[in-house]
This record gives C-alpha cells, sequence and structure tokens, in this order.
C-alpha cells in the first residue's frame, strides 16, 4: 500500500487527540465593543524564533487579522524556561494591549518548580486554549537505533553517553525526557535549548543524538529526511506515524501533550478578555490557520476563559504531582 505523506495524516489526528513577520496587518476586521483595541496589540512569547511556540504566534497572529482591528506584534523574550516572558508582561499595564502566550511548561511546570507563584498561571487571566500537539522523540536517520528498546538498552549500558535536545529545562520536553528516564531506568544528557528553533539546530549540527518536541517544529526535516520519529509519548499511537511506539505501551507511563494558549495581565477588564477569546476562536476559522494546523499536525482544542481556567487548575494538580515523584521542586 502506498504510504500517505506526513501532511495528509492531520484529520485522523484531530480524531485522535479529540477523544483521548512578527506584525500582521488587519483586514476586513470587525469592530469590538468600546475602544478596544486602540493600537497594536503585542504577543509576547517566551522563546526564540523557529520552535513552536513562535511559529504558533505567528500563525495565530496572522489568522486574527481578519477579526481584530489592530496590528499583532510578536516579541520575543526567550530565558528562564519562558518565565522571562510571564514576568515582563506581569508588569505591563492591564488592558489588553500586551498578551502572552502560555503552554504547560512556562504556564504550569516550571513556576511550580522553582517556586515562583508570581509567574503561575493564576498569576494572570486565562484568555483561551488554543491547540495542542503530541511530544515525540526524532533520531537521525542513520541512527544505531532503529527503536525504544534498542535506545533505552544502549541508555542503560551507557548512562549519559545519550544526548537529548530539547527545549529549556522545566518545559514539558524536559519532563518528557525526565519522566521517561525515571520510569525506564536509564540515565540521558537532556542539552536544554531556548526553544525548539536551537534544539533542532543543535541536533542536526550532531551534538544531540535525540530530539524531543513537536511535528509542527519538525515537519519540514521529516519530510527531507534529516530526522526519523523513534518514539510519542501520547495515549495511543498516533495516526500521524501508526507503526512507531508509544513510551507507554512499552511500560513506561509517559503521556504528555503540548497544548498552546493565550494569556493576560492580571486584571485585563473581562469584556476585553471575552473579546480576545472571542477574536481567536472566529480566528480559527481561517484559511491560514486551517493550513498552518494541517501542515504542522496539530489539532485545535480550544477552550474559553472559565473552561480554560479549570483547565488550568487541573494541569497544575496533575503537574505538581509529577513534580514531587520526581523531587525537582525547589525548596
Amino acid at each position: 500500500m502506498k504510504k500517505r505523506p506526513v501532511v495528509q495524516m492531520m484529520c485522523a489526528l484531530a480524531v485522535a487527540l479529540a477523544a483521548g513577520s512578527a506584525l500582521v496587518t488587519p483586514a476586513a476586521a470587525q469592530k469590538p465593543r468600546g475602544d478596544f483595541p486602540t493600537r497594536p496589540i503585542t504577543f509576547v512569547v517566551g522563546f526564540g524564533a523557529g520552535g513552536g511556540a513562535d511559529v504558533f504566534a505567528r500563525a495565530l497572529s496572522e489568522a486574527s487579522k481578519t477579526v481584530i482591528p489592530q496590528p499583532i506584534a510578536v516579541e520575543n523574550r526567550p530565558g528562564a524556561g519562558g518565565t522571562s516572558a510571564n514576568a515582563y508582561v506581569s508588569g505591563r499595564p492591564a488592558d489588553g494591549h500586551t498578551i502572552l502566550f502560555g503552554h504547560a511548561g512556562s504556564s504550569v511546570i516550571t513556576p511550580l518548580t522553582v517556586n515562583q507563584p508570581s509567574l503561575k498561571w493564576d498569576a494572570f487571566e486565562p484568555v483561551a486554549r488554543i491547540h495542542a500537539e503530541e511530544e515525540w522523540l526524532m533520531v537521525h536517520p542513520d541512527s544505531p537505533w532503529k527503536t525504544i528498546d534498542q535506545l533505552v538498552a544502549y541508555a542503560k549500558a551507557n548512562p549519559k553517553k545519550v544526548r537529548v535536545a530539547g527545549s529549556a529545562i522545566g518545559g514539558i520536553d524536559s519532563f518528557v525526557v525526565l519522566a521517561w528516564e525515571k520510569a525506564a531506568g536509564i540515565d540521558v544528557e537532556y542539552i536544554p535549548h531556548d526553544g525548539g528553533g536551537p534544539a533542532i539546530l543543535a541536533f542536526l549540527g550532531r551534538n544531540a543524538e535525540v530530539v524531543v518536541g513537536n511535528v509542527s517544529e519538525f515537519a519540514q526535516h521529516i519530510e527531507a529526511k534529516k530526522m526519523v520519529p523513534l518514539a510519542v509519548a501520547s495515549e495511543k499511537r498516533s495516526p500521524i506515524f501508526p507503526k512507531v511506539s508509544t513510551l507507554k505501551e512499552k511500560g513506561w507511563d509517559v503521556v504528555m501533550v503540548q497544548w498552546r494558549s493565550v494569556l493576560a495581565p492580571k486584571g485585563t477588564p473581562p469584556e476585553r478578555i471575552a473579546f480576545l477569546a472571542q477574536s481567536f476562536r472566529k480566528a480559527m476559522a481561517a484559511e491560514s490557520w486551517k493550513t498552518f494546523n494541517k501542515n504542522t499536525k496539530a489539532v485545535d482544542l480550544y477552550l474559553g476563559p472559565a473552561d480554560f481556567r479549570k483547565f488550568l487548575a487541573s494541569e497544575e494538580k496533575r503537574f505538581a504531582a509529577i513534580i514531587d515523584e520526581l523531587g525537582l521542586r525547589k525548596k
């Protein structure tokens, strides 16, 4: 049977996950109630250019130009596992003109690990969860390990000899590796970077044997046969690469999904939060967003402010348990 290209697997992935330039100019924008927004909106991303966070923010900004009557400028402020951006945004005026990229690492994991509640999700106003992606382990096409079992066997016999590139410590990439190490009884060398883009460059430059992250970051390199999937940290096998094993089926209960979202400074007026949430929901119907999702294999998992707040509270509880089990919480 002829193998389908990676880009044609998006629809199947949507079913599976549902079950279990920096400046954009507006066009045909809808007028919000009141005088908001009165100037360009800044979307602050705590990671460098080229990674999943940056690509997501720019795609959402592009899609929003038809529903928000002001440009959205993406501003990269990498550092501290994404929380440098959190610290910056928390000090900005709570008027809706500055918004923050949020995901499991920067909004939940890192603040819990380093015991900085002022940087955690509930120090902001939840606007909307937008979509999610699976977490993958990728290797070089000429890797000596053709299965995850072979890699684990080597890692057990050769501690710290397997280098894994990923985003900053405290991000979900690092948690996939930490949880996998403990579950499989191995010890690899995790090499953190300021985002998926730099991690990929390190991997392609042969400075790591494995890279962890999302298909949105890897797609062009997979198509170019510069990396191949070895395992996925999902509940069930992914329809993107159905022949690739999950970590869970090997007996390592590591299931983590990278969700992406928008937060605003604490105290941002509710009507402005509602306008932004509704605008992003409408933007997800834009052709540019649909194309982005298709190309990156991401899945829309929209939640509005109230439901997103409940989800974040549940994520905090889940990751707090993992952090304490791994003994990672800073005293």
